[in-house]
């Protein structure tokens, strides 16, 4: 439940998974990767980086800002998606190439700093209340939640295409993912980055 409630929520790399998923582009391959990386960051967090990056200040705050005005360009592309006539149809508003859609969802993944604080400081730290003994099981049930959110998205968004097919429908999403960038951005930096 604890992975499970830093995983659901429409964040950068969910809008994403959800867009190809309406798209019905390359979407297996993204699933994969969310859940690769979260394997790989809840194990780290697990086994305790979660402790070592949350001693490091300095580390989290640039990583804060970074990711900050990523969240900001990532907003501006999804407003520009908005206005712009070429981005409200299926087939231009869904990224096609395997390269790019590789390239974007791994940065959407791990230049975002939530994700590093969420999962491997948060997760990882509250995984110490459980004890050494119960680590594996902990990570399990944590790659249970991943899964299942994923796969869910992922697949089954293509389900809502044909709302999509509605020029109207593309500009409410683009808007709605701008927005939340644009939250998330904004918040980020004010709870870590002015400390």
């Amino acid at each position: 439940m604890l992975s499970a409630g830093q995983i659901i929520g429409i964040g950068p790399q969910n809008a994403y998974v959800i867009r190809q998923g309406l798209g019905r582009s390359h979407v297996a391959p993204i699933v994969v990767i969310c859940v690769v990386c979260d394997i790989l960051l809840i194990s780290a967090g697990v086994f305790g980086m979660g402790s070592l990056i949350a001693g490091l200040p300095l580390f989290v705050k640039t990583v804060t800002w970074l990711g900050a005005a990523f969240m900001f360009w990532l907003a501006y592309k999804a407003f520009r998606a908005a206005l712009a006539p070429s981005g409200l149809t299926l087939s231009d508003s869904v990224e096609r190439d395997r390269k790019a859609v590789i390239r974007t969802i791994l940065a959407v993944t791990l230049l975002n700093p939530y994700v590093w604080l969420d999962t491997v400081v948060l997760i990882g730290s509250l995984s110490s209340a459980y004890g050494p003994g119960s680590q594996l099981s902990f990570i399990l049930g944590c790659i249970t939640a991943s899964i299942t959110w994923f796969v869910a998205i992922g697949f089954f968004a293509g389900k809502l295409a044909p709302v999509f097919e509605k020029p109207a429908s593309w500009r409410v999403l683009d808007l709605v993912i701008g927005v939340v960038m644009l939250l998330t951005g904004t918040v980020l930096l004010r709870n870590f980055g002015f400390q």
